[in-house]
């Protein structure tokens, strides 16, 4: 998540946002901690989804979290969305430690001003 701070170009007209199970309390206490290394603060919007609506509707509730504590984790995935709302890239990793590196959601978001 830290690494996501340099998407998004100074005076881009694009929002970056993160969904989470957690808490707003638990995401602000997230975006502190990353901002504590000293490299900047995040500068996109970490949305609470506790109660797992948006994850649910985009099915990416990980299965292997459904009788755990962690009820509602998500597999981590990515899209980006055009100023219709069509979605134009995603990428859904099953794997949790696997994230789209900044390059292949850079392409797809310079693809849109193409």
């Amino acid at each position: 998540m830290a690494g996501l701070r340099s998407l998004i170009e100074p005076g881009e007209a694009v929002s970056l946002w993160a969904i989470s199970v957690d808490s707003a309390a638990d995401s602000r206490a997230f975006a502190a901690s990353i901002a504590a290394d000293g490299r900047g603060e995040v500068a996109f919007r970490l949305l609470s989804d506790p109660d797992h609506r948006v994850i649910d509707a985009y099915g990416l509730a990980d299965p292997r979290y459904a009788k755990l504590a962690y009820f509602g984790i998500s597999y981590p995935a990515a899209y980006v969305v055009d100023r219709t709302g069509r979605i134009t890239w995603a990428r859904i990793d099953r794997d949790y430690t696997q994230r789209p590196p900044n390059r292949e959601i850079r392409a797809a978001i310079d693809a849109l001003k193409r």
